[in-house]
């Protein structure tokens, strides 16, 4: 999967949130918020191709041995459906 080129990462009165760019802009007026870890994922993997397999492996290496592999996996599932809903990740 990789992410649209036309969201970019900012940071809004200390939320970090997507915002459209370009041509994305016309029919995305809203701002989709996400916490730290989702935020770590979206400059991790921005621009380039990855598996949902390497981003919870970005994940574990972040947060180290007490992070839950499982739970990890289904958050960014949930994280990754949304975000297609949005054009905002493709497979």
């Amino acid at each position: 999967m990789k992410f649209n080129d036309n969201f970019e990462l900012q940071d809004v009165c200390g939320s970090k949130v997507l915002l459209a760019t370009g041509v994305e802009h016309i029919n995305f007026n809203s701002m989709i918020n996400l916490n730290e870890s989702a935020a770590y994922i979206y400059t991790t993997f921005k621009g380039r191709e990855f598996t949902l397999e390497e981003a919870v492996k970005a994940l574990g290496e972040e947060y180290g041995e007490g992070m839950d592999e499982a739970v990890a996996k289904q958050d960014l599932q949930q994280l990754f459906a949304d975000l297609k809903a949005h054009g905002i990740v493709a497979d």
